[in-house]
Order: C-alpha cells, then structure tokens, then sequence
C-alpha cells in the first residue's frame, strides 16, 4: 500500500513538470515571435519634412525653402536635390526584424559612438542613429530614441554616406548639336580649329578638320575635340570661389570656346599645370573642377605638327580619270574608264578598267597599295634632295585639286620621303618604296 502511495506521488508530481515545461515552452516560443516579428519602427511622410540632416563623415543639414532644399551651413551651396529624396524616401518606412529593449550598453551596437546620425523634422524633432553592421544576416542595429535597439536592413546607411560636397550639384557642359570647332586662347597666341566640308580645302573630301587652312588628321583631331566636349565636371574643389588666383585662373593658361554652328555654345577657363592636375571653370562660373593636367598641356602645346595626317595619300581614286607615272626619267600616262562586262550567265556589269597605251593593265592593284601604304614618320620641314624614285600625278575633273602629285624621293637606309604638291609630308619604310616602284616597272614593260 505504501508502494502504491509512492507511485501515485510520483505520477503526479512528472504530470505537474510536464505541464509545466509545455506552458514554458509555450511562452518562450510566444516571446520567440515576438521578438522576430517586423514591424515598423519609423516612418514619414516626406511631404512634412522641413528639414533634414545628417552626419556621417560631418555635420550637414538642409531645410525645405519655397524654391527647393537649402544648405543650413551655407545658402549658397548647390545642392543635388535627388540625394536628399533618395535620403527621405529611405526614411519613409523603417522595418525591423528584430528588437533589444532597454540595452545597458549600446557600445556593443556601435550607437554610443553612431556610424551616422540622423535628426528630421517634421512638426516633430527626430533623432534616428545608425549603429554597426551585424557579423551574420547583413543587418545594422538602429535606434529612434525610444530607448530600444532594432536590427534593420543594412541597406540603410548607403543613403547617408556622404559628405557636403558629395551632394552637390555639378554643372553640366552645355549640349551641343552641330560641333563645328574650337578656338584656343594662349597668353601668347594659340589656334583655331574647324570643320570644313565640301569646301574644297584639301585634295581629299575625307579631310573635314583643318587648322590654318591645313588638314588634320580626323582620328587625333576628334580625340583632342572629345577631351573638351566630353569633359567630366565631377570633382568640384570650390562651389563658390571668389579668389581665382588660388586656382591659377585670374589669368587662365587656356582659354578654350566650343563652336556649336560656328557659334560660341561654352567657354572654359583652365589653368597651368602643376602636381599632375589642373583646374578648369565655366567662363563667368564661380563653380571650380579640378582635372587631370594633361587637359591643359594638350591643349597649350598642340601644334599642327601633332594634328597633322599621316596618311601617304588619301585619295578616291573613282574621282580620277587619269594617272602619270614617271620612273627613271620616263612618263607613262593611265587611263580610268568603265567598261560593261559579261559573265558566263550573261548578267552585264560595270567595271573600273586602267589602260595603258589602249591595253588593260593591273593598274587598280598599285593604287590599292598605294591607299594601305602605312607611314613610318612625319617628315614636316624635311628638304628632298634629288630626282624622285617615282611619281604620280593624278588628274581629276574637279575644280579644287584637279592635279595632285605624289612623289617618293630616297631619304636614307631605312626610308623614302613622301611629298604631295611639293610638301614633305611622311616618311615611308624603304623597302616599301622599293616594292612600290618595281610593281610599277613591271606592270609599264
């Protein structure tokens, strides 16, 4: 009977423990939900927002004016408004996934020292802290100043990592539709270049850039014209300069005006260089870029020289009629005509054909090498000397440049000068030359 009252004893008292530890459960699995549970843990309507700051690396802060945000520090900062909607429309509704309540040591949160704070108003004052980035889940613990601590998306702070600066609002360069040239303003001189076409003002229509009257090659000169038309004003130093002498610029190194129609669209003001950068402005602005220094020595010491064309000729040998070549003494004249060819399936077409002295010669083949003929220098100032090894004078009907003569002259071991009407031009490899003149005695036996 004793044994008996003992196990019913024991039964009873497992029963209360199990009940027990399933009410425990219960409840810890509640408080469980709870504490995981998202929920919102501010929220604004950006409408409201009067005004707005923060301080991530330093202090800044912008209130809502009738014409846009202004800066508190200094109402003449540019600012880029974008930033801010950003900043506000990540404010609109902050989500936690998870809460500390009453933490004793917000250190280990990095909220006693915050990564960022954040202060709104709204008809209310809020103070909002961001604190560190958690090890695992890339969340941020974050405070409203209601005393808890709240893990929220880590996304957060990217909105507010920014200095005054970073939110400024750069200038853009003026749009341009019809680039047609530039003029360039040195203390003691400098240049102008523009584009020409169908003015006759090379022998070759391929040529649409020209300084002084000369060709330019249209690859180099397009480079040199994308260095100021595609210029990045990204790196602002001074929003509101009023001492240009700091940047070098009371007395521009360059003066550099963009045609747009053969009309001023923008001028830009650009100083010496000096440690590798320089500083450029918009003529009139008191908003001043730093760049890289090769802006302005590019544009200070380019000549002709280094805009010059390095082709050997660029001609559209379908603009010409006729062609005279003279080796050792001896001319020999060439005639374009176009002749109608049959094929075997009687389809008729038009062909290019050269004669010489009424006979079909493979005359195409030397002007083709003639075109791929690479340069191996420039030979601007170089006096021939001597007979030239060759020459071609090449006869088109047209008003400007009818007659263009092309000549390859022995200059050294390694090189031929070219001239074209009278002028050196580049230089050729000497084997390329000679390659070039007993194609041509073969082709004139």
């Amino acid at each position: 009977m004793k044994n008996g009252k003992k196990l019913l004893l024991l039964l009873l008292i497992l029963a209360v423990l199990v009940g027990a530890t399933a009410i425990a459960g219960a409840i810890g699995k509640n408080a469980a939900d709870q504490e995981d549970e998202t929920r919102t843990v501010f929220s604004l309507d950006p409408e409201n927002v009067t005004n707005l700051g923060w301080d991530y690396s330093e202090k800044v802060s912008f209130t809502a004016g009738e014409d846009g945000w202004v800066c508190d520090q200094d109402a003449a900062f540019p600012v880029d408004e974008t930033y801010l909607d950003k900043m506000l429309e990540t404010l609109t509704d902050v989500e936690s996934t998870k809460t500390i309540e009453n933490p004793e040591n917000l250190d280990q949160y990095g909220l006693e020292i915050p990564v960022c704070v954040i202060t709104v108003e709204d008809g209310q004052s809020h103070t909002l802290s961001i604190g560190l980035e958690t090890a695992v889940g890339g969340q941020r613990y974050f405070s409203n100043g209601d005393g808890n601590v709240y893990l929220v998306d880590s996304d957060i702070i990217e909105s507010f990592q920014y200095g005054l600066y970073d939110v400024l609002k750069h200038q853009t360069l003026p749009q341009v539709t019809q680039l047609t040239g530039l003029t360039v303003k040195l203390p003691d001189g400098g240049y102008e270049i523009t584009r020409e076409e169908g003015r006759g003002l090379a022998y070759s229509d391929d040529y649409v850039w020209f300084m002084d009257g000369k060709a330019l090659d249209n690859d180099l000169t397009q480079t040199l014209l994308d260095m100021v038309t595609n210029l990045n004003l990204s790196e602002c130093v001074d929003y509101n300069a009023s001492d240009l002498s700091q940047y070098g610029l009371d007395a521009p190194a360059v003066t550099v005006t963009v045609l747009d129609g053969g009309k001023a669209a923008y001028t830009l003001e650009i100083s010496a260089s000096e440690d590798g950068e320089c500083y450029v402005r918009l003529s009139d602005s008191k908003m001043i870029y730093r760049r890289d220094a090769a802006l302005s020595d590019t544009l200070r010491y380019t000549t002709y020289a280094d805009l010059q064309p390095d082709d050997v000729i660029l001609m559209d040998w379908d603009t010409v009629r006729s062609v005279a070549v003279t080796v050792d003494g001896k001319e020999s004249v060439l005639t374009r005509t176009t002749e109608e060819k049959t094929d075997d399936e009687g389809t008729v077409t038009e062909e290019t054909v050269w004669k010489l002295d009424g006979q079909d010669v493979a005359f195409a083949s030397v002007l083709d090498s003639l075109s791929d003929m690479t340069s191996s220098g420039y030979a601007t100032g170089i006096a021939p000397e001597g007979e030239p090894e060759i020459t071609f004078r090449i006869f088109r009907d047209r008003e400007s440049f009818s007659e263009v003569t092309l000549c390859f002259y022995a200059y050294n071991s390694t090189s031929c000068l070219v001239t074209l009407d009278g002028v050196s031009t580049v230089t050729v490899n000497r084997e390329t030359a000679a390659e070039l003149v007993s194609s041509v005695e073969k082709l004139l036996k």
